[in-house]
């Protein structure tokens, strides 16, 4: 029997909030260096850490649970675990590094760098990131699970063209900062070094229920981090086919004035991206804006076709945004030349 997933990975907000960025700005708008490069960050990691899921799911053991991508509040802060795996006799908390080139560490200065296209960039010590995520994990534990259990850390470098150098060969340091396609042999080293189950089935189980309920997305507001207004977003539709807008709302259907395609689910996009870039409610009058259309009718009977949580009467009424496993996972850039961005932008 393989492992289990307890959580899977979705895409963060922020990434989905990029995505729907790129849907919502305006053309002139959306070549911006600092857009388009923190975009292809935020996605390098997300390609990164779905290698790391992949090589797990082939991991052949039976009592591993496994969390793909946490964030846990230890107040006065919250900490962020890339994957979390739990088995009986200990914890492993997996740091994923998603950069490519050369990867020298040294253990001495405690400093990462990484060499590409002649390039040295300097980074935060990976294994004592870990380390703090270690820390974190232990006092959240105390506070909310009451379990006292080994938690192990490996620093996991998801690519396996990246070079890593261990620059003054340190032992310990082999055993930490590890290649993804060796995670399966590093984890079989920690479960023979633990021998004596700390776990009952039903312990793993109450804490599995505690990891998802304490699980807390962050919010990224993108618009504001980028210094973008409503001026330089679409107002109403896209067209799909053509991009021309805003599409015109004819018959419970949406179609295109300019090369007449319909589609009867155009404005759930739309809403949805609303969410991701504006907030976690909408209100009638907002939806009308978006769509562009004028009939408050309209409107209520669109937000309530996507059967969106919702509270309040008539205009004091707020429709709630889904829980961000639930947003669309594909992407979807209608009128950019993926090109610009070197690399796969789909899965």
């Amino acid at each position: 029997m393989n492992s289990i997933t307890v959580k899977y990975r979705t895409k963060t907000h922020k990434l989905l909030a990029y995505e729907a960025m790129f849907r919502r700005i305006l053309k002139e708008y959306w070549l911006n260096d600092s857009i388009v490069s923190a975009y292809k960050r935020e996605k390098a990691g997300y390609d990164g850490e779905r290698n790391v899921d992949y090589k797990l799911s082939t991991y052949p053991h039976k009592n591993l649970f496994i969390f793909q991508g946490l964030r846990l509040a230890n107040p006065p802060f919250h900490f962020q675990i890339d994957t979390l795996l739990l088995t009986k006799k200990f914890i492993c908390i997996l740091e994923i590094k998603n950069k490519k080139g050369t990867f020298k560490y040294d253990s001495k200065q405690q400093q990462l760098t990484q060499e590409i296209n002649g390039e040295t960039k300097s980074f935060k010590d990976p294994i004592l990131q870990a380390e703090a995520q270690k820390a974190h994990l232990v006092s959240w534990m105390e506070n909310k699970a009451k379990y006292n259990i080994p938690i192990e850390t490996l620093v996991v470098v998801a690519f396996p063209s990246t070079i890593i150098e261990n620059v003054r060969e340190d032992p310990d340091v082999y055993k930490k900062i590890i290649h993804n396609e060796s995670l399966h042999q590093h984890l079989d080293r920690l479960n023979n070094n633990f021998t004596e189950e700390q776990f009952t089935k039903a312990d793993l189980r109450n804490l599995c229920k505690t990891l998802l309920h304490e699980d807390t997305a962050l919010r990224t507001d993108l618009l504001q981090k980028h210094h973008l207004t409503e001026r330089h977003l679409i107002k109403g539709i896209p067209c799909e086919r053509c991009q021309h807008y805003p599409m015109k709302r004819l018959y419970k259907k949406w179609q295109c004035p300019n090369c007449y395609s319909t589609s009867f689910k155009a404005h759930q996009r739309v809403i949805l991206d609303y969410f991701l870039l504006h907030g976690p409610t909408i209100t009638n009058k907002e939806c009308r804006e978006i769509l562009q259309i004028d009939s408050p009718r309209t409107a209520h009977t669109l937000l309530n076709s996507m059967h969106l949580q919702h509270d309040g009467r008539n205009k004091g009424r707020k429709y709630y945004a889904p829980y961000m496993s639930d947003f669309p996972q594909n992407s979807s850039f209608p009128h950019i030349n993926s090109s610009i961005f070197e690399g796969p932008l789909f899965f």
